[in-house]
C-alpha cells in the first residue's frame, strides 16, 4: 500500500513537471519558512498533522520539482551516490570520495528528521548531475525511517549499493 502510494506521487508530481506554478509550489515545501505554500498540493497525498510524512512527501516532492525529466529514476540512494562517484572517475578510490563522506554521514543518522535535512542539499546534487534517483523508492525508505528495523535495512542497502562492486566490475581484471 504504501508504496503504491509513493509510487503514485511520484507519478503525479512527474506528470505535473511542466507546469511552472506546481513546480514552484513544491520547490517550496524544501523550506520550513515557505513549506505552507505546498500543503494544497501535498494534503492529497498525506495528513499534514503528521510531520514525518508531511516531511518526507516535502522533500521528495520539492526534489522531483527540479528534475528534467518524466519518468522516476532506477537507482537507490547508494547506487546514485556510486554512479555520481563514477561520473568523477572516482570508482577506484571510492572509499575516499566525497559521495563516501555523504554516504557515512547519512549512515549515522538516528531518526527521520536528521536524515531529511542531511538529504535535501544531496538530492540537489544528485538531481543537478542527472543521476537517475528512485524517488519512490527513497520516500517509502523514509516513511519506515523511524523504525527501528527499517531504519538499520534502509542503511544497510544503502551501504550495500554503494560499497559492493557491481556485475560489470568484478568481470574487470
Amino acid at each position: 500500500m504504501a508504496q503504491e502510494r509513493s509510487e503514485a506521487f511520484v507519478a503525479w508530481v512527474l506528470a505535473h513537471g511542466s507546469d511552472k506554478g506546481f513546480s514552484a509550489k513544491l520547490r517550496k515545501a524544501d523550506s520550513e519558512a515557505t513549506a505552507h505554500q505546498a500543503w494544497e498540493l501535498l494534503a492529497r497525498w498525506v495528513d499534514l498533522e503528521k510531520p514525518w510524512e508531511r516531511r518526507a512527501f516535502s522533500l521528495i516532492g520539492a526534489s522531483l520539482s527540479r528534475t528534467r525529466t518524466t519518468v522516476n529514476g532506477t537507482l537507490g540512494l547508494g547506487a546514485a551516490l556510486r554512479e555520481l562517484s563514477a561520473q568523477k572517475g572516482q570508482v577506484n578510490e571510492i572509499e575516499s570520495s566525497p559521495e563516501a563522506a555523504r554516504l557515512r554521514r547519512l549512515l549515522s543518522c538516528r531518526d527521520q528528521e536528521e536524515v531529511i535535512d542531511i538529504l535535501g542539499p544531496l538530492l540537489r546534487h544528485l538531481v543537478g548531475n542527472n543521476i537517475a534517483l528512485s524517488h519512490a523508492r527513497l520516500l517509502d525508505e523514509l516513511l519506515s525511517f523511524n523504525y527501528e528495523v527499517s531504519q538499520e535495512r534502509t542503511k544497510l542497502g544503502w551501504a550495500k549499493e554503494f560499497y559492493q562492486k557491481s556485475t560489470e566490475e568484478r568481470q574487470k581484471p
